[in-house]
């Protein structure tokens, strides 16, 4: 298991899904940044509300209408390759699809394509990479990861692979396979080398 990470079956979490099965795009901009200020500890300070936010405008953007929308794309424009980009490190596509309550834990080097869909209460930690099948950038060629879907550290989901619901990706993994819900999926254990005999 050099480059590929295991999964094995675990236990579903036993917290209860919210009531409100409304997808993202059906929620004013307001009401969705609302619910992502409350998943980021209510802290206007947390630069992963930052991240989300900018994405959010971008998206509310794409249903106004001119002159408003011309007007929006130049602030998004700025914010996301001057800010979010070069001084969070953070590549997240206005046309990924995410949904709601995603929390962005720790926001460095995090590459969310074109095409990606996110499901709601998710959580991405930093040194994340979402990447295509090959060279083509597709909906057919990215990954789509289900609802409460834990991603930490340093894991990289490469391909048209599905990630199931309540599904945890360990630190450091590489998935280039489908996940079933519920699986708990982990990196090879480091090895300990004794040193050298003098």
């Amino acid at each position: 298991m050099s480059t590929e990470a295991a999964a094995v079956a675990a236990p579903a979490p036993t917290g209860a899904a919210p009531a409100d099965r409304r997808e993202a795009s059906e929620l004013g901009l307001r009401e969705i940044l609302r619910e992502d200020f409350r998943r980021h500890y209510g802290s206007l300070a947390h630069p992963g509300l930052h991240v989300l936010a900018v994405y959010r405008l971008g998206q509310w953007r794409r249903t106004r209408r001119q002159p408003l929308r011309a007007v929006v794309t130049v602030a998004y424009k700025v914010l996301n390759n001057l800010v979010i980009r070069n001084l969070y490190g953070a590549e997240l596509s206005e046309k990924a699809r995410l949904g709601r309550r995603v929390h962005i834990g720790h926001h460095q080097a995090i590459l969310v394509p074109p095409y990606c869909e996110i499901g709601d209460d998710c959580t991405l930690r930093h040194n994340l990479t979402i990447g295509y099948a090959g060279g083509s950038a597709s909906p057919q060629d990215v990954a789509r990861i289900g609802r409460r879907v834990e991603l930490a550290p340093g894991v990289r989901l490469l391909g048209a692979i599905t990630i199931g619901d309540d599904a945890r990706i360990g630190p450091g993994s590489i998935v280039m396979t489908d996940v079933p819900a519920g699986s708990t999926v982990f990196a090879a254990p480091a090895r300990v080398m004794r040193p050298p005999v003098r």
